[in-house]
């Protein structure tokens, strides 16, 4: 008899509710378990966050030296050819992830040009500044090969007075400054955390320079190539 009594005050509530209110139940069930469940979860992700190596944006600052080489440009029935020379080059870089990021550079260097095999003889500064998309590669066997891809101005400043064998043209040139389009292709190779080392072939095309003189202008696109060696220091 007691026993009985027990069972009933026991079941009754219970098969009673859940008669009454079957999906409310169900629904208080699921919500006390995957409240139970979700309670580890915050300190697990932030663990797993924490795990994960955060890419940070890097600049370098690079100074190097280079030997230029200027192919000769023929065209109107004038030859214009440069002498070899060497120069530097500051240049300034960042990487914001693999093949993606940009570089700026400042260079220099002085050379002679010559018009038809030395008729007419000057020598100038040449400066050129430039801004190009940067194309680097995550590190293979210990480098990062990378590809440049830009445009920039480079400035010609003569110096001195002209040779003119057959005096056509005044004894001074004025300075001229021309649009480039950039190049390159190279290697990183970091020494230390820091410090590295760069391997560069740097490409320039522009106008032929006539400092404003038309019996000078040949019509003609040249280009300059520098093989560069470069010192950066990555911040």
């Amino acid at each position: 008899m007691q026993s009985v009594s027990l069972n009933k005050s026991w079941s009754f509530p219970r098969s009673a509710w859940s008669r009454q209110y079957p999906y409310l139940f169900i629904a208080s069930l699921m919500a006390v378990g995957l409240f139970l469940w979700a309670r580890p979860c915050p300190a697990q992700v932030t663990q797993t966050a924490q795990t994960v190596p955060e890419f940070k944006e890097k600049f370098d600052l690079g100074l190097g030296g280079f030997y230029q080489v200027t192919g000769a440009s023929n065209g109107n029935f004038i030859r214009e050819d440069t002498t070899e020379s060497g120069g530097a080059l500051v240049s300034f870089r960042q990487p914001y992830r693999p093949w993606l990021g940009y570089e700026a550079n400042l260079g220099y260097t002085r050379f002679s040009e010559a018009y038809n095999k030395g008729i007419v003889k000057l020598a100038d500064n040449v400066t050129d500044i430039s801004f190009a998309y940067l194309l680097q590669s995550p590190t293979v066997y210990g480098v990062q090969p990378f590809l440049t891809l830009g445009g920039g101005i480079i400035y010609f400043s003569p110096m001195g007075t002209i040779t003119d064998l057959n005096a056509v043209t005044p004894p001074h040139f004025s300075s001229q400054l021309l649009p480039e389009f950039v190049y390159g292709v190279g290697l990183n190779y970091p020494i230390l955390s820091r410090f590295g080392a760069r391997a560069q072939l740097r490409g320039l095309k522009y106008k032929t320079p006539d400092f404003h003189q038309e019996s000078l202008d040949s019509h003609r696109l040249r280009t300059t190539l520098e093989p560069t060696i470069t010192v950066y220091y990555r911040f």
